[in-house]
């Protein structure tokens, strides 16, 4: 119409609905969790770590504790079931706190004071008792002889994989330095985290099987799967490294119903010949708990062939390098070669090369048959 209209500007700023809290606001969010935590498992002592010390534990746990486990199904499952069943598990709730706390005292260790360490390590010691004290309650409740159909076998599960870290963690700086006196407490440490595998067996033994939409399934699945088989039991010497064919004395009789060599090393092959990472560590931990009834006699009776062949395993944990298997698996193999090391085999001395360094020596001689 020719006439010059004039509008206000207007204003872009749109005020923000997920606008950041303050620090005030989320330090009262956060005592505000601990809260419920201490609540929720009866809590009234938090030492001198601070307010927050489960809070922050169980955020570790989260983003960093998790990706610790073996392989990347381990990790997601045990992230999904520990997201989803912590707060109706008290017994889940401990001992993931437990774990957690235990892996930040061991980030700690070279650098962090020593009160700090003290009480972690006292903070982990108590999640333990009282997280294992529940679980065992949980599983005779939930386990009778006529026992009910399982609620929550998934956070059962985990918290039986939860154990299995602590038993391997727990066992690390205990083995005596001097192991060439054999003693035999010192063969049942190196047996107690293989011992802590058979109890996924029981479970499913008690309970009635893993359901096929657990999220667990898959986990189970990938450790069962290799190049090849871990679970094979064929007759003969076809695919078994002439090296240990031959110290084993094995043919092609041999089978793993009459010879507990055999059994053991037919198990132990795939691992040796597949390429070991941090995501196949579920397959070197498998390895432990199919073998465990062959070898565990063996191993306290102090057998020099059962205890080589154990070492090599043990040696396969360097690759996997966790925080919770690794440091045990070091001192089981140096304990291992010591005991051996006098023994004037040679057969048994060009074997303990590879167990002596810790997985690093190269093991590629064994395949060779000796007219090559």
């Amino acid at each position: 119409m020719g006439i010059d209209c004039e509008y206000a500007a207007r204003s872009t700023t749109v005020a923000s609905s997920t606008s950041s809290p303050s620090s005030t606001e989320y330090s009262m969010a956060v005592t505000s969790a601990q809260t419920a935590l201490d609540d929720y498992l009866g809590l009234d002592v938090v030492g001198n770590l601070g307010q927050n010390t489960g809070i922050h534990a169980l955020r570790h746990f989260q983003t960093a504790t998790c990706n610790t486990f073996v392989g990347a199904h381990l990790s997601t499952v045990m992230h999904t079931v520990v997201a989803k069943e912590i707060w109706s598990s008290s017994y889940l709730m401990h001992m993931v706190l437990a774990v957690s706390t235990g892996h930040q005292r061991r980030l700690l260790q070279t650098h962090g004071q020593k009160e700090q360490l003290r009480e972690l390590g006292i903070l982990e010691a108590s999640h333990w008792q009282d997280g294992l004290q529940l679980y065992q309650g949980e599983l005779a409740r939930k386990f009778p002889p006529s026992g009910p159909a399982r609620t929550d076998f998934d956070s059962i599960i985990a918290a039986m994989f939860l154990t299995t870290v602590f038993t391997f963690a727990s066992e690390d700086g205990t083995l005596d330095t001097d192991f060439k006196t054999g003693d035999d407490d010192d063969f049942g440490r190196i047996l107690s985290p293989m011992d802590s595998t058979v109890g996924f067996k029981a479970l499913q033994v008690v309970g009635t099987g893993l359901d096929s939409d657990s999220p667990w399934t898959r986990v189970f699945y990938a450790a069962s799967k290799s190049s090849g088989s871990l679970a094979t039991d064929e007759q003969g010497i076809k695919g078994l490294p002439p090296a240990f064919v031959k110290l084993c004395e094995l043919d092609e009789n041999s089978s793993s119903d009459g010879n507990a060599y055999h059994r053991i090393l037919r198990h132990l092959t795939p691992l040796l010949k597949m390429k070991l990472d941090s995501q196949n560590t579920n397959k070197v931990l498998s390895f432990g708990g199919r073998v465990h009834n062959t070898i565990r006699p063996l191993v306290m009776a102090k057998d020099t062939r059962t205890l080589l062949l154990l070492s090599w395993w043990l040696s396969l944990f360097r690759v996997a390098d966790k925080w919770w298997t690794t440091g045990w698996a070091r001192e089981c193999c140096k304990s291992i070669v010591a005991h051996l090391s006098s023994i004037p085999d040679p057969r048994i001395q060009a074997l303990l090369v590879f167990p002596a360094s810790f997985g690093t020596a190269d093991y590629s001689w064994i395949w060779k048959n000796e007219t090559e």
